[in-house]
């Protein structure tokens, strides 16, 4: 594979993702190979089917490699948020005399930072949330500043064990022996907010097929991490169950909910059913969807009662995710449940500028952005 290239493998709830990209102008990303393979998922912080799991990845490994005509044998691989937790430090160094501070001197102070009581899980990221020089004055970036003593607070994303080594063991039969792991959600962070949005603090929600994830960052680091079990895929799950019609049809309804007009009683979504036309009713179809949507929005709420680090009342909730943000008046509907401002996140252009491709794009972005 060509220097300037780099592959990711992306974990979505519903489908694993490989995508193969070089930088552009501008600093786009140009998609040079894409490969996609269905899989069950994963809930709870498990995989749904993990003796399935090779098959999926060497089927999307294989896809990308066809489609860019080169052999991928490096990867960095997207973790999601409910294989992971995130947990911030407070680190001081003083120094004996006014020091101009250095790159070496932030790296002393991330490297004193290594002794962590949980044995069944490892650091895969970390990044400053912020700095203090002295006493009282906080600054997002330090080098080149004169003081006697900085004080860092850092976050530390971990990722279970046991993902590392069932992935690992997964991509090594795929003849893949060079892997990097990145927290999805921390890449997306760095992928869709710059600097100035993060040091005012940003607050994510990225809703899947099967899991949503809810993150809470400020300057480069996560302060609150945290997922749920539940997704579009739910809503789906609803319709099919309680209008009584096939998934497939379910998967295809929900595509059609609007939820930003009040229907009448006659209002009908048409679906395509045995070879039919079959008329499903816009009150009874949409109070299904807003139900389920109620339910996650009392999830992402959830999060937010048990995080230790609190935010601003004022910063909007960013949306990302296939699971909601193509669901037209879904976004309003969990602002007026949760009482904030909700706002879909918008990608930087590129090929693959939907929100479904979020995490897969930022992971992306990520390798490009740390390629040795």
């Amino acid at each position: 594979m060509s220097n300037k290239n780099v592959a990711i493998l992306d974990f979505g709830s519903r489908n694993i993702t490989v995508l193969i990209g070089c930088r552009d102008v501008n600093n786009s990303i140009n998609v040079k190979a894409y490969g996609q393979a269905s899989y069950e998922g994963f809930m709870e912080g498990e995989f749904i089917e993990p003796k399935n799991l090779d098959k999926a990845i060497l089927e999307a490994i294989r896809q990308a490699e066809k489609n860019g005509n080169v052999q991928i044998n490096e990867l960095c691989v997207g973790v999601p948020t409910e294989f992971c937790f995130s947990t911030c430090k407070n680190v001081s160094q003083s120094y004996l005399k006014p020091k101009r501070i250095t790159a070496k001197d932030i790296s002393k102070i991330y490297d004193s930072v290594n002794e962590f009581d949980i044995k069944t899980h490892q650091v895969i990221n970390k990044d400053s949330v912020y700095f203090v020089l002295g006493e009282n004055n906080k600054v997002s970036n330090p080098i080149g500043e004169v003081d006697t003593k900085i004080t860092a607070c850092l976050s530390f994303v971990l990722v279970e064990n046991s993902f590392l080594n069932l992935v690992g063991k997964a991509l090594l039969r795929s003849n893949i022996s060079r892997v990097k792991y990145v927290s999805s959600t921390y890449a997306q962070l760095l992928y869709l907010f710059d600097d100035e949005e993060r040091d005012k603090y940003a607050l994510l929600v990225d809703c899947g097929y099967i899991t949503t994830s809810v993150a809470l960052a400020r300057g480069r680091g996560i302060l609150n991490l945290s997922s749920f079990s539940l997704g579009g895929g739910h809503i789906s799950a609803d319709l099919s169950k309680c209008l009584k019609i096939p998934f497939s049809s379910a998967e295809t309804l929900n595509r059609k909910i609007v939820l930003c007009i009040e229907p009448n009683d006659n209002d009908v979504y048409d679906l395509f059913i045995d070879g039919g036309v079959v008329p499903i009713s816009m009150k009874i179809a949409n109070a299904i969807a807003e139900s389920r949507i109620e339910v996650i929005a009392k999830g992402i709420q959830k999060c937010f009662n048990s995080w230790h680090y609190n935010f601003p009342d004022f910063i909007p909730i960013y949306l990302t995710g296939g699971g909601l943000t193509y669901i037209k008046g879904a976004k309003d509907l969990v602002s007026k449940i949760l009482d904030k401002n909700i706002e879909i996140v918008s990608l930087p252009y590129s090929q693959f500028d939907k929100q479904h491709f979020s995490s897969a794009m930022a992971v992306l972005n990520y390798a490009l952005e740390n390629r040795k």
